[in-house]
């Protein structure tokens, strides 16, 4: 979602004909004359053509269309983001939203991306999809506080816990008492402790707090779930993070070594600057039942101080957390909420000794999983199975989310039984 192909010109690096002119320029220029960030687009631009000095087009894949959202919409955007913020104390208003939900619910353009720059300086996309279930279900498994938030986003939160002022996890609101009797708008507002998993452009991770909103109203007698947040500040350095096989598998890796795992970029002390995102659950057709879940995110990230993020960068992250929130969520082999809330409990209740030792069970299935030709990548490090000292420094709630992910992986499926019985702890 962060970094990928760096737009050269918002570095300030103006090309009048093309790209190979300008690096020629550079090659013959003295290297005393070299900006440091010269010298990291030449570096950039150097190891994503491969090492050769290729014409752009070469190169170039199919882009979906851009397609601003009306202007009518954006103050209602505005509306929205401001209830998180913590300077301004604003009252929400469902009709200063109409615009914001009939764009929601009203057609879209194929494989388009629409974004909305009403946050200056931050990049921004939108995307929405259906999921085929009814409001009071999916407020069990994804509203529910008995449940980890993780569990129905697995492909993009390592960490989401609702935090008190000073850091400690407490419980997520329940909605689902508010469901039947919404009589007028029922608004919680808190703080999150959010760290995301390995971004699919550039390997990183980042943990970071927000200043976040759930807001459950009535439009058109249908019910919405609205949830926005702000970032509160700059969030902890971009660490190496790795996929192992499929985005789809969930198995993640995180090193707790700062940098990118992009090639000769392992160096780059990046950050997540800043972030807005507005999520919209909209009960579009109760009889169906169908529920649009509309996204927009706003964020500013990179190093040195300089934002790297295009707009496919977030589309794409977008378009990960939808994939697998709808498989989740749709699934007929989800167990009932109470069986989930009760086995996340007892994974909650184990000590922290126990779970480190589930943590060497964890890793060598992990090696046996992806230790090999076939599934080594070539970005990976030699002995990243072998090295043993990241299980060891996992703190507790990063060794219950790693058997969260599992427990959801067993239940939906995607593991066989054999192969986590002994870490979930399943009986023959």
């Amino acid at each position: 979602m962060l970094f990928g192909l760096v737009d050269i010109k918002s570095l300030g690096l103006k090309l009048d004909h093309n790209w190979l002119e300008t690096m020629s320029m550079m090659k013959r220029a003295p290297i005393e004359y070299l900006t440091h960030q010269y010298m990291l687009i030449f570096i950039i631009l150097f190891v994503w053509t491969g090492g050769l000095l290729v014409p752009v087009s070469a190169h170039a894949v199919e882009k979906p269309a851009e397609l601003k959202i009306p202007a009518a919409v954006n103050p209602g955007l505005q509306h929205l983001l401001d209830l998180a913020d913590p300077d301004k104390k604003v009252t929400f208003d469902p009709q200063m939203v109409a615009t914001v939900l009939d764009f929601v619910e009203s057609p879209k353009k194929n494989e388009a991306l629409y974004y909305s720059n009403v946050i200056r300086g931050l990049t921004s996309a939108y995307y929405d999809f259906d999921i085929h279930q009814n409001l009071k279900t999916m407020v069990d498994y994804a509203f529910n506080p008995d449940i980890p938030g993780i569990a129905t986003m697995p492909s993009s939160m390592r960490l989401f816990q609702w935090i008190d002022s000073g850091g400690n996890e407490q419980a997520h609101p329940r909605l689902e008492q508010y469901l039947g009797k919404i009589n007028s708008p029922v608004m919680f507002r808190g703080r999150q402790y959010v760290e995301n998993t390995p971004d699919l452009n550039s390997g990183a991770y980042y943990g970071y707090n927000l200043h976040q909103i759930l807001l459950l109203f009535k439009y058109h007698q249908r019910n919405i779930i609205v949830t926005v947040s702000k970032q509160v500040d700059v969030s902890t350095v971009g660490k190496k993070g790795y996929v192992l096989g499929s985005d789809g598998d969930w198995d993640y890796l995180y090193s707790g070594k700062t940098g990118l795992t992009l090639p000769a970029l392992g160096w780059v002390r990046s950050y997540m600057y800043d972030s807005r995102g507005i999520n919209i659950y909209d009960v579009i057709d109760p009889a169906a039942p169908k529920i649009r879940c509309a996204a927009f995110k706003w964020l500013r990230a990179g190093w040195s101080g300089i934002n790297m993020v295009q707009k496919k960068h977030i589309y794409r992250g977008l378009k990960r957390f939808a994939a697998t929130y709808k498989e989740i969520v749709e699934s007929s082999l989800l167990p009932p909420a109470d069986k989930l809330a009760g086995d996340f409990a007892r994974i909650r209740g184990l000590s922290q000794d126990v779970l480190r030792s589930k943590m060497e069970i964890y890793s060598n299935i992990l090696k046996s999983r992806y230790d090999s030709g076939r599934q080594r990548s070539k970005n990976w490090p030699a002995n990243l199975f072998e090295n043993k000292n990241y299980w060891h420094q996992m703190s507790k709630e990063e060794m219950e989310s790693v058997i969260f992910i599992e427990y959801m992986k067993y239940a939906l499926g995607k593991t066989r039984p054999d192969d986590v019985r002994e870490l979930l702890g399943l009986k023959r």
